[in-house]
């Protein structure tokens, strides 16, 4: 059953008398609380609603953040999902608990990007289960092959298990020189099961442009999925070192609201910190903490851009209702410019 939180473990006892809890079954973090800014217009075109694209069913009956919901369900148990979101987005969650919600949803006070929306949960998880291995799954991906991804998933938690002072990055196999995305370029091939093919990581792009990714997409580089496995501990002290302010602001006000001394403590907590991207403030600062497992033969896309949207979907014949619309408008708006 699912839990809506508003602040960090606020009036809930801590776990860490349950073995299981402390060495025993994974959880899975799952970013939501995206604004989703870039794809607004597009989603207010199509779709009649501000609400933020992780809430809206693109492909199917399904919203974004309920297929990783059950993306996340393949590898751990549905009530270890965490999922994070923006105060102001419970009305989605409401609507999505229709169908059942999984795990526990905690609300952080505003969007301050990726990095503090992760430490939030991890500190979270942590004050529960010390030793867990976490998975982090964004929810605004679109996979196709779901079963071959999740097993790319599992190689990378029992790479990581094996490294628990390393964090494991899925890299999906780029299909063309996307200026969207961030790149990894492999460095040293690293010991790994039979199932996982596993490098340290040399060096990050975010966002190239046109020329410098066509050259890394003829080198063969790997898209950054931000799609993640490692222990608590590992992501938590990778944070430490890299956005220190962001770690001690968040954890203070996580230990005020247990102890029940301040309600507004996190909200003070985020007011403090600045917007963090994980992406170019951690990883791409200490590449030498991470590894990347290359996974082949998937189809991944961060569905941020509206091209992007519709070209997936052409790509495996899916034709929405609102897409020949939209796709008519667009010949339109081109042919009358």
């Amino acid at each position: 059953m699912s839990r809506m939180v508003p602040a960090c473990g606020e009036g809930e006892k801590p776990t860490r008398d349950d073995p299981d809890a402390l060495e025993g079954k994974p959880w899975a973090v799952v970013l939501a609380g995206g604004e989703g800014k870039r794809l607004q217009p597009f989603v207010r075109h199509v779709f009649g609603t501000e609400r933020p694209k992780q809430f809206c069913r693109i492909m199917g009956s399904r919203s974004m953040l309920r297929h990783t919901w059950d993306r996340a369900a393949r590898l751990v148990e549905r009530d270890r999902i965490v999922t994070v979101i923006t105060a102001g987005q419970e009305p989605y969650i409401e609507e999505e608990a229709r169908e059942g919600v999984p795990g526990t949803v905690l609300v952080q006070p505003e969007n301050k990007e990726t990095a503090p929306g992760l430490v939030f949960p991890l500190l979270w998880i942590a004050h529960r289960a010390p030793a867990a291995m976490v998975a982090v799954f964004p929810a605004d991906h679109f996979v196709w092959e779901e079963d071959r991804f999740a097993a790319h998933v599992r190689a990378a938690m029992a790479t990581a298990q094996g490294q628990r002072d390393r964090l494991v990055l899925l890299g999906v196999e780029a299909d063309g020189p996307e200026l969207g995305y961030g790149w990894i370029a492999p460095g040293e091939p690293q010991a790994a099961g039979p199932e996982a093919e596993v490098y340290a990581v040399r060096r990050f792009w975010e966002k190239p442009d046109r020329g410098t990714a066509a050259h890394l997409f003829a080198c063969g580089y790997l898209w950054n999925t931000l799609v993640l496995a490692g222990g608590v501990g590992a992501y938590l002290g990778l944070a430490a070192a890299c956005i220190p302010p962001v770690v001690e602001a968040v954890e203070i006000a996580a230990a005020s609201l247990r102890s029940g001394t301040g309600a507004s403590a996190l909200a003070d907590a985020y007011a403090r910190i600045p917007p963090t991207n994980l992406s170019q403030a951690v990883l791409a600062r200490c590449p030498q903490a991470l590894l990347v497992l290359a996974a082949r033969n998937v189809t991944w896309s961060d569905w941020g851009d509206p091209d992007r949207i519709v070209r997936t979907l052409e790509r495996f014949d899916r034709r929405p209702s609102w897409l020949v619309a939209h796709v008519r408008a667009r010949a339109q708006a081109v042919s009358g410019a």
